[in-house]
């Protein structure tokens, strides 16, 4: 049973004490300045109380420590091979590290049992007043839904309190994907050969991924039926495995010059013990930074082009929006899990209709005489 009660300290101060027992029995007391505050939170108590998510200050776990043991879940799961890789294992402790471990900025010393929206919106202030990026900060927030995502499913908090937490624009300004010209592709294609031309044409007209054009095999290649289907991809450790969704398995469509230029490059293309299209000159996985260091930016840089490598990808997709293909097959063919994030990528680039043009014809078919 719970009660409160007005209590006058040695030092003269008045506070009101809330005292309760926890789910397993044990006496609890709190202290409050006003009465109102004592109230609401015997309100609350109850509440959690009987759904067994009371957490009491001196038995609850710091977000730190909540940190650590999702960490460890990660490591488990990446040697596991449970859809869990390395780099981003590694991105994960990172973001803890670096951010809300932070003995400036961080609330890793933050007790569960006091974490609420305030906290969370306050430290996303602090991290932006840092200096952090507002991209930055929305990574760090994301890891941070996921380690209290990870204390709910294990029974340690009843409710994930960075949930909803946003970081605002700092400019009303719509940033928008931009592809890259077909005049800057064009030249890319024409001063390249061998290994870079292909892999170039590959990316800029298949629009796959370039840890996917890497783990790219021979035997996925439908040349007959004209189609690449994505089996695999290599990750930063240069390691194969499953594309990075359900969605990224896919089939994509290729062309006469795709399929001919694939057909050349393989009679030069060095022996690699996995069957790959783009392996290195030793056969093994190719190194993305080395290729991205020692062909691409040379080449870039020698016709005073800026690009990235993915910027090919997104050429791609504008290719096949200024061809017409449908929403829905773009993003089969792009590997996107929903039409959300076709829309939300590259909605922009999609043909805007005659509004003028269609008033005009309602106007006249409304009032025709």
């Amino acid at each position: 049973m719970a009660t409160i009660r007005k209590r006058v300290l040695p030092s003269g101060l008045i506070r009101w004490q809330v005292d309760f027992a926890d789910g397993m029995g044990q006496r609890r007391s709190r202290l409050f300045e006003r009465r109102k505050d004592a109230d609401a939170f015997i309100i609350r108590a109850r509440a959690q109380v009987q759904n067994g998510t009371y957490l009491h200050d001196s038995t609850s776990p710091t977000l730190g420590e909540i940190a650590e043991a999702w960490l460890d879940h990660c490591r488990i799961r990446r040697d596991a091979g449970r859809r869990m890789e390395k780099a981003t294992c590694r991105d994960y402790e990172d973001k803890v590290r670096l951010h809300i471990k932070d003995a400036v900025y961080g609330i890793a010393n933050i007790k569960l049992s006091q974490l609420n929206r305030k906290t969370i919106n306050e430290f996303r202030d602090r991290l932006l007043a840092s200096g952090r990026s507002e991209a930055m900060t929305r990574k760090i927030l994301g890891v941070l839904r996921l380690i209290l995502n990870h204390a709910m499913d294990n029974g340690q908090l009843h409710s994930n309190a960075a949930q909803g937490v946003r970081v605002l624009r700092s400019t009303r300004m719509d940033h928008k994907i931009s592809a890259p010209t077909k005049e800057m592709v064009k030249t890319l294609l024409d001063n390249s050969t061998g290994r870079l031309r292909a892999m170039l044409v590959v990316s800029a007209l298949c629009g796959l991924r370039a840890s996917e054009t890497r783990g790219l095999r021979w035997r996925d290649i439908d040349f007959p039926c004209g189609f690449i289907h994505v089996r695999q991809r290599a990750d930063f450790y240069c390691e194969l495995g499953e594309p990075k969704s359900a969605a990224g398995h896919r089939a994509v469509p290729a062309g006469p010059l795709v399929l001919n230029t694939l057909r050349r490059w393989k009679e030069e293309c060095p022996a690699s013990q996995y069957d790959l299209v783009f392996p290195a000159k030793n056969g093994e996985v190719a190194d993305h930074n080395h290729f991205m260091r020692r062909k691409f930016k040379p080449l870039c840089a020698a016709h005073g082009i800026t690009m990235r490598w993915h910027d090919l990808r997104h050429f791609a997709v504008s290719l096949w929006i200024e061809q017409g293909f449908s929403i829905k097959e773009i993003m089969t063919f792009a590997g996107h899990a929903s039409v959300q994030m076709t829309m939300e990528r590259y909605g922009h680039m999609f043909p805007t209709p005659c509004h003028q043009q269609a008033m005009a014809q309602v106007e006249q078919r409304l009032f025709a005489s």
